[in-house]
């Protein structure tokens, strides 16, 4: 049966999912009919790999403490006074003894993992199926990936013989229409900003529609050029009867002035509706057309018999053109129209990605749900999961309010199939911390999930574990009037009684509050600025109060401050760091923004003889003079690898002796090694990334240090802080930006001939057949904002300080908001905070720390050394061996670890080359070593070996019972049987060969498996069977 938990901050959710976990063990314990151990039986889903790693360790902590302590455990008693468990303590802990061996034993299947882990694991089952190279690369930066295509598309343009026609025709409109918009005529940056709508999943599962629909150029301009007659019709039939009007008009004198305004607007805002209350206050009441006070009764009998004879006409084709389907077609295609051909160019980038990403074996994790959907469209579920190696029993699913539809429609026939056997499942989310829309979740999904399992269980978690009374008290009390004063507004500004439904279920009462489990004191303290200079206030606001934590003996390294936006983190972190305090912030601190990085990009940008005397004078000033042989030295290196380059230069100026600048260096060479794994390592690429992209990347600094935290709300959620500064509550709850999209899908003709529209989220949408897609996303971002607030509030455990600025900038924000709620609770500095009277009670000490902060230091080893490192493979080879042998049995060790299936061999070596890992001479002497080996396995009649047979690790550890580890060459495995396969290509043959073999088959056969194992010695061409 399903479990469905609401979770709201503080709740202890962590603690319930491991003791969920922990109760199926215990009860699985006994086995069903496959006799596989509890563990390989659940499958826990979480959405952070840290939240993964954090789970597992608090599994096998409190199974090792069950085991060994079971009074120390929290657990015990609840499970103890379990009736579906029955066991006793003793019983428990030799339960708790038997699973803890088990989980480490076969730790591969102990299956907590990602969402998105989880599938890219079925992805790799099926690879073959879904065209893919087995071993192909999962690329996590999306927008990387979206500038890659369009680069490629723009330099495709620009070739002089160019046969994209199409495409620069729509490339041409598009730059026309920035050009009227006033907007830059350079499209690049507006294309990739729209580029990144093909990473939601909206767009990704009608592309293929889309692309299907452009690939018709004719279609497409009969469609545009239906819409632009729409258009241009009604303009024209309104422009005429204008002009009708106020030619009538300009015969008499007396006429109501606000129609003759209206009447000087043009046919477009006619059509908008823009035309004034006085046109349909006349069209209601014929005598209000003049003015009464100065015209007689015989002049206005005069005025009303014109209107009546000429006017009336006029006014009602004017109503009919601009009211009702009439003004809805019009504003439609007008909101159609700008991203039609956009959208063209949309369907060329999705097709470069496409490209590329199979030339360089890649796969966009953004398409994963979409490929994970394809493999199970239409198949029977369990047969799809028996494939992948694994059968589930039960599913807990975390965080589930950030579950996207896609996923869930993917997972949800594994819940269904399990609960038809009655098993347990559990799902476990909080619709209040839905923050992650722009990621494709859809906290609705939680809202639903009672009617997709009528029979579910759902608990309430009343409790907070977290925070002090006091901030929950006043945190409920804060989201109750502002969540009811937003609702009722939203309602009233769009005529819609019912549109705040979705928010008061979302922060329900009787779901919102919580009782204290904690009964510390606490502090709440909400202030506002007023003026121009309020971010200046604000600022120093938070210094004072900064100094006042230190007078108090408070550590800085219990303060986290919570921002919005990026830009807010960095100026934050300028701010602090100008004031001398240390911070820690993985949005604050950019790797481009120490001078020992500004140095090394400017050396790498030199291209030649000498350097220039800017650098020289930088370098004298800062490092010393160099000497003749550094600065040759230095002009040297341009001819080296990009990664060997860089650490060449900051071995020559002796960078790393500079304070501080170690994480910036480590940053900066990770930076790079990850840019030349997934391309060319090529510098004038790099430094064009570098620009775009690399040098707003951020350092990560040491949570051990006494830095203060600057974070954004989003990257906190999850994480509790002893103090939270909010120093500016000035997000708005909705926002109209340039680059915003509406995605919506036609209903009336002619407009349904694309299965999918984008359109500007502009005000102008109330007039269109999209008027309800407007309102709902307006709803959305809503939402979005308010759930964001109570993420931000629901952080600290001690104190929470919220800083609102008041001024032209943020009349709109949740601070104004919030301000016009507390006004008359304010004190003379705009301040509310409780306790209302002295001072903020001291915080408990903090807990001794259990690792010892070290300073930062930079550690790189040359890359030629990374891939020449020695590896067992040396141990196929005699001693005076030719090196270059050796080097090439290490080669084929690695190779062969990506190789599942024979199909694989070229594109693994292909992406060996490319990465730099294998040069073409020794690719030529591979593929030899490779025609012998798979000739040797076909003679022995192993064909099975290299097929889709097995599920295959490669180059795989395995935990021995003393804690060391063992790799297999290769380990192919069939339900309960395991085939080791260890690969030699030197002449020698020692006992210790079979003796390594008998150890990796000892292993399996430890862990459930029935075994065989082989030796193929390559260079002998004898494969050696070991018993």
């Amino acid at each position: 049966m399903l479990s469905i938990y609401n979770a709201s901050a503080g709740s202890g959710k962590t603690f319930a999912l491991t003791r969920e976990y922990l109760r199926m063990l215990l009860r699985d314990t006994q086995g069903v009919d496959d006799k596989r151990l509890p563990h390989s039986r659940i499958l826990a889903v979480t959405f952070t790999k840290k939240s993964t790693a954090e789970m597992k360790e608090r599994i096998l902590r409190e199974l090792y403490t069950l085991s060994t302590a079971p009074n120390q455990s929290d657990y015990i008693k609840d499970f103890c006074q379990d009736a579906t468990l029955n066991l006793t303590q003793e019983q428990i802990q030799q339960r708790a003894q038997h699973l803890l061996v088990g989980i480490l034993q076969d730790y591969t299947r102990f299956s907590v993992s990602t969402i998105d882990g989880f599938f890219q694991q079925v992805i790799r089952t099926f690879a073959r199926e879904l065209g893919l190279s087995a071993t192909y690369d999962l690329s996590l930066d999306g927008d990387e990936m979206i500038q890659q295509a369009v680069d490629d598309i723009f330099k495709r343009i620009r070739q002089e013989h160019s046969d994209d026609k199409d495409l620069i025709e729509w490339m041409m409109d598009f730059i026309q229409k920035n050009i009227d918009d006033d907007h830059q005529w350079n499209p690049n940056n507006a294309i990739k900003s729209f580029a990144k709508q093909l990473l939601r999943e909206q767009v990704i599962l009608r592309m293929p529609e889309l692309q299907q629909v452009f690939s018709d150029k004719s279609f497409m301009r009969q469609y545009r050029s239906n819409l632009l007659q729409i258009c241009q019709d009604k303009e024209q039939a309104v422009a005429q009867l204008l002009t009708q009007a106020t030619a009538i008009f300009s015969t008499q004198q007396g006429w109501q002035t606000n129609i003759l305004k209206a009447f000087k607007k043009s046919p477009e805002e006619w059509l908008m509706g823009n035309m004034g209350k006085t046109f349909f206050n006349i069209l209601d009441n014929p005598a209000s057309i003049f003015v009464k006070g100065k015209t007689t009764k015989e002049e206005q009998q005069l005025l009303l018999a014109i209107y009546e004879q000429q006017l009336a006409p006029i006014f009602l084709s004017l109503n009919e053109l601009c009211t009702g389907t009439s003004a809805q077609d019009y504003a439609t295609s007008k909101a159609i129209l700008p991203h039609l051909y956009t959208l063209g160019i949309l369907q060329d980038v999705a097709k470069q990605i496409e490209e590329t990403n199979r030339n360089l074996g890649r796969l966009p994790i953004s398409e994963t749900n979409q490929l994970v959907h394809q493999i199970i469209d239409g198949q029977d579920t369990p047969f799809i999961y028996e494939r992948f190696g694994q059968y589930f029993r039960h599913y807990m699913i975390d965080e589930f309010q950030d579950t996207s539809a896609l996923q869930w429609e993917n997972f949800m026939p594994l819940i269904r199939e399990s609960d038809s056997y009655q098993a347990d499942n559990l799902i476990v989310g909080d619709v209040k911390q839905s923050i992650y829309r722009f990621r494709n979740s859809d906290w609705s999904l939680l809202k639903h999930l009672h009617e997709q399992f009528p029979n579910h269980k759902a608990y309430h978690m009343p409790h907070n574990w977290r925070t002090a009374p006091v901030i929950i008290e006043e945190n409920e009390k804060l989201i109750q009037q502002f969540t009811t004063h937003v609702a009722k507004n939203i309602c009233d500004k769009y005529n819609q009684p019912d549109l705040g439904t979705d928010i008061y279920y979302i922060f329900d009462p009787a779901y919102m509050h919580q009782e204290p489990a904690k009964n510390y004191a606490g502090y709440f303290h909400m202030q506002f600025f007023d003026g121009n200079d309020a971010e200046e206030q604000t600022l120093n606001n938070l210094h004072l109060q900064l100094q006042s934590f230190l007078q108090e003996g408070i550590e800085l390294k219990r303060v986290t401050l919570l921002v919005r936006y990026t830009h807010e983190a960095i100026n934050l972190a300028h701010f602090l760091i100008s004031k001398g305090y240390n911070v820690q912030s993985s949005e604050g601190l950019q790797i481009g923004s120490h001078p020992a990085i500004q140095l090394l990009i400017n050396l790498l940008k030199q291209d030649n003889t000498q350097l220039n005397t800017i650098d020289q004078a930088y370098i004298h000033q800062t490092y010393g003079q160099l000497t003749p042989e550094q600065t040759n030295s230095i002009l040297q290196a341009q001819h080296l690898p990009l990664y060997e380059q860089v650490q060449t230069l900051i071995n020559l100026l002796q960078l790393t002796q500079q304070e501080g600048v170690a994480p910036y260096l480590t940053a900066f060479q990770d930076l790079i090694y990850q840019f030349t794994k997934s391309r060319v390592a090529d510098r004038k690429a790099f430094l064009e990334y570098w620009e775009r992209k690399g040098k707003n990347k951020t350092i990560a600094a040491s949570q051990t240090a006494d830095t203060i935290r600057i974070m954004t709300i989003h990257s906190s959620k999850g994480l509790e802080f002893d103090i939270v500064f909010i120093p500016f509550f000035t997000w708005e709850l909705t926002k109209e930006r340039a680059s915003d999209i509406i995605w919506c899908v036609p209903q009336t003709p002619p407009f349904n001939q694309l299965p999918l529209v984008a359109v500007h989220p502009s005000k102008k949408l109330l007039q269109s057949h999209f008027t309800n897609e407007y309102i709902q996303d307006k709803l959305a971002q809503t939402i979005d904002n308010l759930n964001l607030t109570y993420v931000a509030i629901t952080r600290p455990k001690y104190r929470l300080y919220i800083y609102g600025q008041l001024n032209s900038r943020s009349s709109h924000s949740v601070g104004a908001e919030v301000f016009a709620l507390y006004k008359d609770l304010l004190n003379d500095q705009l301040t509310y905070r409780k306790p209302a009277e002295g001072t903020p009670a001291p915080l408990p000490p903090l807990k001794p720390e259990t690792t010892t902060p070290y300073p930062a230091t930079y550690i790189a080893e040359p890359i030629r050394s990374r891939l020449t490192l020695r590896s067992r493979a040396e141990d196929d080879f005699a001693p005076d061996t030719p090196l270059a042998t050796v080097d090439l049995g290490i080669l084929m060790h690695l190779w062969l670890s990506y190789i599942r299936t024979w199909d694989d061999a070229e594109p693994t070596l292909a992406k060996l080359i490319r990465q730099g890992q294998v040069t073409d001479n020794q690719a030529q002497e591979m593929r030899q070593q490779l025609q012998k080996l798979q000739a040797l396995i076909a003679r022995e009649n192993h064909h099975d070996w290299f097929s889709n047979q097995y599920t295959i690790l490669s180059e795989q550890d395995i935990i021995t019972p003393s804690g060391n580890m063992q790799r297999p060459d290769r380990v192919m495995i069939s339900g309960k049987h395991a085939i080791v396969i260890d690969y030699k290509f030197g002449h020698e043959q020692p006992t210790s060969h079979l003796e390594q073999v008998r150890d990796y088959m000892s292993l399996l056969r430890q862990m459930g498996y029935t075994t065989e194992g082989y030796i193929i010695y390559n260079a002998l061409q004898t494969i050696h069977s070991i018993q």
